[in-house]
């Protein structure tokens, strides 16, 4: 089940992130040809460049943990047993979950009483409730990749950051 799930989400965040991403990028090029080749400016296309790499921060974070690459201190991993490091990796999961159960919570709710409210963007005149959507979906997909982390690290413990190091060390050797 993990498995298929984990597809999914690869799929969806990676149709997102190269979405997002190309809209900021071929806006910010129209921008740029329409401002200094015509004199003139698009007034919306600040905003969905700045909506764009907000999403794309959001879908990233949950890439991030996917792929291991978020902000970590790895200095207990050298010094402890595989099981003590397996331990390590699990709490620093729950931990992330705690996080992102706060930020699915509060951003849902965000995204609803805005809703509520009507609030527009400035210059798209679209619903501001709709920009703060990825928030709430960020902390849900946070949630199962570090449900993914754990499930991980309890079927197949971590190494040591140690033997690690030794094994790439005896491949260059």
């Amino acid at each position: 089940m993990f498995e298929a799930l984990n597809k999914v989400i690869d799929l969806l965040e990676s149709v997102a992130m190269v979405a997002f991403m190309s809209i900021a990028t071929i806006i910010t090029t129209i921008q740029v040809v329409y401002r200094y080749g015509f004199n003139g400016s698009l007034f919306w296309a600040e905003e969905v460049v700045i909506y764009s790499i907000i999403c794309m921060s959001f879908v990233g974070a949950s890439m991030g943990v996917r792929h291991g690459v978020h902000i970590s201190v790895d200095v207990l991993n050298a010094f402890v047993s595989p099981a003590i490091n397996r331990w390590l990796h699990i709490i620093a999961a729950v931990l992330g979950i705690t996080f992102a159960g706060f930020l699915a919570y509060y951003g849902f709710d965000l995204y609803f009483n805005t809703l509520g409210r009507g609030q527009l963007t400035a210059a798209l005149r679209l619903p501001m409730a709709w920009f703060y959507l990825p928030i709430g979906i960020s902390g849900i997909l946070l949630i199962l990749r570090y449900l993914w982390v754990i499930h991980e690290a309890w079927t197949k413990p971590p190494a040591s950051l140690a033997e690690e190091l030794a094994a790439e060390k005896d491949k260059l050797v």
